[in-house]
C-alpha cells in the first residue's frame, strides 16, 4: 500500500462528497435511473472519473472512495455485454483511476503544499443497489434473500478491490442487520484488510429495515473489533446523525450524510432551507466522529468547508475546553479551601457541644438522685401514716392533712400524667389496628354468601363448557357437511360432463331433402346408430360406410406433407382421443431427445418411418393421427401441436410451457421439507417467487386449479407434489395445472403484443414497420429484455432467420402482429419509468 490508515498524528479523517453529484459537472448529465449508476463511466468517461477524484483531493479529502458503489460483475455482463473477466477488470480499473488521481495530486503538492497521506477506500454498496429499485432505502429484499446469496454476490467485487490494492474497504448504505453481519464476517477472510461499515437509516433510531441502530452497531463491533475502523451512517439527513450516535458509547464513528435536500420525483431535488453541512461538524466532533464527509448532493465546496471546520473547529474547541478546565480547577481549589475551613469550624463546634453535653449530664445525674430521694421519702411517709392508722384504731390520716410535701405531690402528679398519656397512646394504636376489622357476625354472613356465589359460578362454568363442546361439535359437523356438499357438486359436474343427452332427431328433418315427411320415412323404426348412418348417407357420399372404413390417399405430389404422401386406400383405425394424445406426447418426447433442430414436419416423417417399416402401416398411423388431431382441435394442447405441424405456430411455445412447468416443479421440490409434500402457503409463496410477473389473480387461479386437481378439502393444508406433477402417457400438458399455466401464458402474451402494437401506432394497421421501429417498441415496453431475445423476436416477426437485421425489409403492421401472435413472445421484466436515484 502506498499509504497507511495507521496515522498516529491524525484524529479526524475528511472523506470525499457525492461522487454522482460532482461527476455530473464533468460529463454534463446525471446517472439517475441507470442500472449501473456512475460505474458506467468507468467504460465511457474514465478521464472524468479521475477529474472528480482530483476535485475532492484538492478540496481537502484525506480518503477518496472508488467508483464501484453499484458495480458488480453480473451487472456489467448484463448491461455492458462484456465477459465476466472484463467485468472484473472494470472494477480493478476503478481502483487504478483513483490511484492515478492520488499520484497527480501528490505531484501537484510536491513543491507547494505539505505532503498528506491519501487513502483509497474500496466502495462496496449493498445487494439492494443492484436491484435498481431503491430497496437499499427500505431493506425490502432482506427477508426474501438468503445470507448465502448475499455473500456470493459480494465476494467477487471485494476480491477484485483487494487484489487491486485499496487501502481500506467501505461497506456503505447497508439497510439491515443480516447483510451487515455477512460483510463483517466475510472481512475475517482477509485478515490484513480493514474497513468501516455505514448504514442506511430511516429515522434517528432505526435502520431502513427496522432494526435498532445502537444494537446492530454493537453486534457488528463485537463480531470483528480487530478489523473494523468505525461504524456509522451515510446517505441520510444530517439532522438525525447526532441522535443516532449519542448512545453508542466510545465506538469510533463514520458519517457522510446527504446535503439535507429532499427528492421529489416530479420536480427533482428541493432545497428545504437546509443548513450547510459543515455547520453540523462541531457537534459531531464532540460525539467521537473520526471520519466525516458528504453523500448525495454534496460537492467539493462542501468538503472544503468541512476541512476548514475540522482544522479550525478542533483548535477552537480545544482552547474552549482548556479555559473551561482552568475555570473548573480554580473553582475546585476554592471549594477545597472552603471545605477545609468548614471542617475546622465543625471540629470546634463538636468540642464545644461535647463540653456542654458533659455539663448537662452532670446536672441531669444530680436531679435524678434528688428525684429518687424524694420518692423514697414520700413512700416512707405513706407507710408511717398507714401504721399510725392501725395504732389509733382506724382513724384516717391523709397525706394532704397539712403534712403533704408539695414537691412529692408534684412528682406524683407528673407520674400520673405520664401513665395517662401512655394509656391514651395505646388506646389510639389499638383503634388504628382494628379499624378495618370486620365483626364476626358480618364476616360469617359474607362468607356464606361467597360460598353460594361460588356454587353458582361453578354451575355456570359447567353449562358454558357444555355449550362450548356443543358449539365445537356443530362447527365440525358444518365443516363436514360443507366438504360433502363440495364433493357432491364436483361429482354432479363430472356427471354433467360425462352424461350424453338424448339427441333431438326431429331437428335433422330441417337438413334433409323432402323435409319432415321424408325423414320420418327414413328413420322410422331405426336405432340411434342406424338413424345416424341414414343421416350421414343423406348428407353426402363421404358418410357412406366405405368412406367411414377407409381414407383416400393424397398421392405423392411434393406439395403434400412427406408423412401423408401415399397412393391408395388407408384403413381407418378409429383412434380414441386418448390414443391420439399418447402419440402426440410421444412425438414431443422423442423430438426433445433426438430432433429439436429439425422442423416438426420433417421430424414427424422421421418418427413414423422409424416406428413403422411398412409404408401401408406408416400411412395408416399418419392419416389416423392427423384425422384424430383435426377432430380434437378443441383441446389447447392438440391445437398447439397442429399449429406447429403446419407452421402456423412457433415450436418454442411448447418448449416455453414445458420450461415453466419444470421450473415450478423444481422450485417446489426444493422448498419441500420431506421431498413429497408442501403447505398451501409455501406453494403460493414459491409460485410468486418463481413467476414474479404474475398478478394476484393469476396466483389465486393457480391455487384454485391445484385444489381442484388434488381435491383438497377445506381443513387440509398440504399438497402432495408427486400427485400434482404426475405425468401419464398423454403428457404433462394434459394436467389441469399445466393447462392453467398455458392459458395464463397466452393471455400474458396477448397483452404484451397489444402493448407493442400500441407503441408502434396500433390504429394504423397498414403502417409499414421497420426493424428499428420494432426494436424501439420492445425496448420501451420491456426495458429488461436482452439483445439476444429481442433479435429472436424480431426475426420471427419478419420471418427471416438468416439475413442481417439491417438488411431485413419492412413489413405492414398487420403482418407483424399476426406473426407475433403465433410465436413464443414473453415479457422479461416489468414495464417501469426511470426513477432518479439519490444514493452514494
Amino acid at each position: 500500500m502506498s499509504a497507511t490508515y495507521q496515522d498516529a498524528d491524525r484524529k479526524v479523517f475528511v472523506l470525499d462528497g457525492g461522487f454522482s453529484s460532482q461527476i455530473s459537472r464533468h460529463v454534463g448529465t446525471t446517472s439517475d435511473g441507470d442500472p449501473l449508476w456512475t460505474s458506467r463511466f468507468l467504460q465511457t468517461n474514465p478521464e472524468d472519473v479521475v477529474k472528480t477524484h482530483l476535485d475532492f483531493l484538492r478540496a481537502g479529502s484525506d480518503i477518496i472512495s472508488t467508483n464501484t458503489y453499484q458495480a458488480s460483475i453480473g451487472a456489467f455482463v448484463k448491461h455492458l455485454q462484456v465477459s465476466p473477466e472484463e467485468g472484473s477488470s472494470l472494477i480493478k480499473r476503478a481502483v487504478a483511476l483513483a490511484k492515478e488521481a492520488r499520484t497527480k495530486y501528490l505531484e501537484e503538492c510536491h513543491s507547494t503544499l505539505p505532503t498528506r497521506n491519501i487513502l483509497i477506500a474500496g466502495s462496496v454498496g449493498p445487494f439492494g443497489a443492484a436491484l435498481n429499485d431503491g430497496s437499499e432505502y427500505s431493506g425490502n429484499y432482506i427477508d426474501q434473500t438468503t445470507a448465502e446469496t448475499i455473500r456470493n454476490w459480494h465476494k467477487p467485487r471485494i476480491e477484485a478491490l483487494i487484489e487491486s490494492g485499496v487501502d481500506i474497504l467501505a461497506f456503505e448504505t447497508i439497510p439491515g442487520e443480516k447483510e451487515a453481519l455477512v460483510l463483517v464476517n466475510m472481512l475475517k477472510e482477509y485478515p490484513s484488510t480493514k474497513a468501516w461499515i455505514s448504514f442506511s437509516c430511516k429515522d434517528d433510531a432505526s435502520l431502513a429495515h427496522g432494526e435498532k441502530f445502537q444494537e446492530v452497531a454493537e453486534k457488528c463491533w463485537k463480531a470483528n473489533p480487530e478489523q473494523l475502523l468505525a461504524i456509522g451512517m451515510n446517505c441520510c439527513s444530517p439532522k438525525i446523525v447526532a441522535n443516532l450516535i449519542k448512545n453508542v458509547g466510545q465506538l469510533p464513528i463514520v458519517t457522510y450524510p446527504n446535503s439535507g435536500e429532499k427528492y421529489d420525483p416530479a420536480i427533482g431535488w428541493k432545497d428545504d432551507h437546509c443548513k450547510p453541512l459543515y455547520t453540523f461538524v462541531p457537534e459531531w466532533l464532540n460525539l467521537n466522529v473520526k471520519y466525516v464527509g458528504g453523500c448525495c448532493r454534496t460537492y467539493c465546496e462542501d468538503i472544503s468547508s468541512i476541512r476548514k471546520e475540522k482544522a479550525f473547529g478542533i483548535s477552537a474547541h480545544k482552547k474552549q475546553y482548556d479555559n473551561q478546565i482552568k475555570l473548573l480547577i480554580k473553582e475546585n481549589n476554592d471549594l477545597r479551601e472552603e471545605n477545609l475551613n468548614l471542617t475546622f469550624e465543625i471540629t470546634k463546634l463538636n468540642r464545644e457541644n461535647g463540653k456542654l453535653k458533659d455539663d448537662n449530664f452532670s446536672d441531669y445525674l444530680s436531679l435524678m438522685r434528688e428525684r429518687d430521694a424524694r420518692y423514697t421519702l414520700y413512700f416512707e411517709n405513706v407507710a408511717l401514716h398507714l401504721k399510725l392508722k392501725e395504732l389509733d384504731g382506724g382513724k384516717v390520716y391523709t397525706v394532704e392533712d397539712g403534712q403533704g410535701d408539695p414537691v412529692v405531690l408534684r412528682i406524683a402528679l407528673d407520674k400520673c400524667r405520664e401513665q395517662l398519656s401512655s394509656n391514651q397512646s395505646e388506646l389510639t394504636k389499638m383503634k388504628e389496628e382494628y379499624s378495618e376489622t370486620v365483626p364476626r357476625r358480618e364476616y360469617d354472613w359474607l362468607d356464606t354468601k361467597y360460598c353460594d356465589l361460588q356454587k353458582q359460578l361453578h354451575a355456570i362454568h359447567a353449562e358454558y363448557d357444555e355449550l362450548q363442546n356443543n358449539h365445537k361439535r356443530i362447527l365440525a359437523q358444518k365443516k363436514s357437511t360443507e366438504e360433502e356438499l363440495i364433493e357432491c357438486r364436483e361429482r354432479c359436474s363430472e356427471l354433467e360432463r360425462a352424461g350424453t343427452p338424448r339427441p333431438h332427431w326431429d331437428i335433422c328433418a330441417d337438413f334433409i331433402g323432402g323435409g319432415r315427411e321424408r325423414w320420418w320415412q327414413l328413420a322410422s323404426g331405426l336405432s340411434s346408430r342406424d338413424k345416424l348412418r341414414a343421416l350421414l348417407k343423406e348428407l353426402g357420399p363421404a358418410a357412406e360406410s366405405e368412406h367411414l372404413e377407409y381414407f383416400d390417399g393424397l398421392g405423392l405430389d411434393p406439395v403434400i406433407p412427406p408423412y401423408l404422401r401415399y397412393e391408395g386406400k388407408v384403413r381407418n383405425l378409429r383412434l380414441s382421443r386418448r390414443e391420439v394424445s399418447v402419440v402426440i406426447n410421444d412425438i414431443w418426447f422423442s423430438k426433445m431427445k433426438h430432433g429439436q433442430a429439425m422442423s416438426m414436419q420433417d421430424y414427424v416423417t422421421k418418427y413414423f418411418e422409424h416406428r413403422y417399416q411398412q409404408p401401408s402401416v406408416r400411412a395408416e398411423w399418419a392419416y389416423n393421427v392427423c384425422a384424430g388431431a383435426e377432430q380434437m382441435l378443441d383441446e389447447p394442447q392438440v391445437r398447439l401441436f397442429w399449429g406447429v405441424l403446419h407452421g402456423q405456430l412457433s415450436e418454442d411455445v411448447y418448449w416455453g410451457l414445458r420450461t415453466h412447468w419444470l421450473l415450478l416443479r423444481d422450485q417446489l421440490y426444493r422448498q419441500s421439507k420431506d421431498g413429497e409434500t408442501i403447505t398451501i402457503e409455501e406453494f403460493e409463496k414459491t409460485a410468486r417467487n418463481t413467476f414474479p410477473l404474475k398478478s394476484e389473480v393469476d396466483i389465486k387461479n393457480l391455487m384454485d386449479v391445484v385444489k381442484k386437481q388434488l381435491k383438497i378439502k377445506l381443513n387440509h393444508n398440504e399438497i402432495n407434489l408427486d400427485k400434482l406433477f404426475h405425468e401419464n402417457e398423454e403428457g404433462f400438458d394434459r394436467v389441469d395445472l399445466a393447462r392453467e399455466l398455458f392459458r395464463q401464458r397466452q393471455i400474458a402474451q396477448d397483452k404484451y403484443i397489444r402493448e407493442v402494437v400500441a407503441e408502434l401506432g396500433g390504429r394504423h394497421v397498414n403502417r409499414i414497420v421497420s426493424v428499428d421501429n420494432l426494436k424501439r417498441a420492445f425496448a420501451v415496453i420491456d426495458p429488461a429484455i436482452n439483445h439476444i431475445r429481442m433479435e429472436r423476436y424480431i426475426r420471427w416477426a419478419f420471418s427471416d432467420q438468416t439475413s442481417e437485421l439491417s438488411a431485413i425489409c419492412p413489413l405492414p403492421l398487420r403482418t407483424i402482429v399476426s406473426r407475433l401472435a403465433t410465436g413464443d413472445i414473453e415479457r422479461v421484466g416489468p414495464r417501469y419509468k426511470a426513477k432518479r436515484r439519490h444514493y452514494k
